[in-house]
């Protein structure tokens, strides 16, 4: 049997924010046309709203409390894949498969260590397609692969390598965010950064369909987690955690096929060992859903569990999420709900300021059918506290069964402990 193909496309900051989910006036014929000719999963969620923790979870299959990666990977802010701990870019280098990467990680500072047997750094979108292009006749190609190919686009700055905005089909902005010209200026923005990374998703394809490689390769379309507004990215409500994740494979003859269970983004990883006959090691937290897909037995995630410890600053919560209701707690006083920092440089944030500042409580329960937008907190209304003690109970198993360290001790952040080094 052939083994397959495998291409994960990952980008920044878009959530479900695409046509294939609703969104009308964001131009992304290439997605869409993966999910009308694949499998669209409509309850897919990252296990953290941070860049680098929900990276380094689709890329390992744990949790970020255990994959090392609590925080940003990059500049002074320290955090890096623990050495112990495999990249998907291993498992398949171990098994035949050529591992490749195309644009940005964003999990380590010691890149080789990951397992790529050939890195193409350049993170722009057009550069990007013109690596592939450029070697996809190569060795690298020949036999079965492995390719990640991580898009910066529509990560904040929007004009990233002068992308320019896109409104021709109307700007859409979600309900949970004041609608004013400002507020309207900066999401046409980000569909122009959308509609860039899309075009390119659409190249890519192309090159693969004059090559003869698009039949017999596995293109899964994900992101790290929801867009890069306020109440959403760096938040645990579902703006912030939820995330698009589509799966083309043409061989499986599945089209428009779309998906109701609840999936984590640790379920990546062991689904694509399983399309690879890839043994799954028992390391792995993540549950395949290739079952789901091959309509074979199939034991659903009754729950999936998120969490943020750092993004610029310490900010420790985790949740518990259902088909019905979620769970936050805020494990710090801090009444803010924290935004990252190139987010409160737009014009939306500070007109969401008074919905920011001294809101948050201890506990947040919402009842998410009914209260699509989080708005109503319920966790002190007595109606719902049986609700809230059962989710309270198995969000601490979680925690005590993953050993996850905010139950141990105040973390501290790879920046905090060399500024004190400074000082000793």
């Amino acid at each position: 049997m052939t083994h397959p193909n495998i291409i994960k496309i990952i980008c920044h900051d878009i959530g479900k924010h695409l046509g294939c989910y609703g969104v009308k006036s964001v131009s992304t014929k290439a997605i869409d046309a993966l999910a009308k000719n694949g499998i669209l999963f409509e309850n897919s969620y990252a296990t953290s709203p941070g860049c680098s923790p929900s990276r380094a979870a689709i890329a390992t299959g744990l949790y970020p409390h255990n994959n090392g990666v609590l925080g940003l990977a990059h500049a002074h802010f320290g955090w890096s894949l623990d050495e112990k701990v495999h990249h998907i870019a291993k498992y398949f280098l171990k098994n035949a498969y050529n591992s490749i990467l195309f644009g940005l990680q964003h999990v380590t500072y010691n890149e080789k260590s990951l397992g790529f047997k050939k890195i193409f750094p350049e993170r722009p979108a057009d550069a990007v397609v013109k690596n592939i292009r450029e070697n996809i006749d190569s060795n690298l190609f020949k036999k079965p692969f492995y390719a990640e190919i991580n898009f910066f686009e529509p990560h904040r700055p929007f004009d990233f390598g002068g992308v320019k905005p896109f409104k021709s089909k109307g700007i859409s902005v979600p309900k949970y965010i004041p609608n004013n010209h400002d507020i309207r200026k900066e999401f046409a923005s980000m569909q122009g950064a959308i509609k860039k990374m899309d075009d390119s998703v659409g190249k890519i394809i192309n090159i693969l369909k004059r090559t003869n490689l698009y039949e017999n390769t596995i293109i899964l379309f994900t992101t790290d987690h929801g867009i890069p507004f306020p109440r959403a990215k760096g938040t645990l409500y579902d703006a912030g955690i939820e995330t698009s994740l589509i799966i083309s494979y043409p061989k499986l003859k599945i089209k428009n096929k779309k998906f109701k269970e609840l999936i984590s983004n640790i379920d990546i990883l062991p689904t694509l060992l399983d399309f690879a006959k890839i043994k799954i090691p028992k390391i792995i937290q993540g549950k395949s859903f290739y079952p789901l897909i091959m309509n074979k037995k199939y034991n659903e995630n009754k729950n999936i569990f998120a969490e943020k410890t750092y993004h610029d600053l310490f900010d420790p919560i985790r949740c518990i999420r259902d088909k019905n209701y979620k769970l936050i707690i805020n494990f710090d006083s801090d009444k803010i709900i924290r935004v990252p920092g190139d987010v409160m440089m737009g014009p939306t944030y500070k007109a969401m300021l008074k919905q920011m500042i001294n809101v948050r409580d201890r506990y947040e329960l919402y009842h998410i059918k009914k209260d699509k937008f989080e708005r109503k907190n319920l966790a002190q209304n007595k109606k719902y506290k049986k609700i809230r003690q059962d989710l309270l109970r198995k969000i601490a198993k979680w925690m005590k069964s993953t050993k996850d360290p905010l139950l141990n001790n105040h973390i501290k952040s790879p920046f905090f402990i060399d500024t004190v080094k400074d000082l000793t």
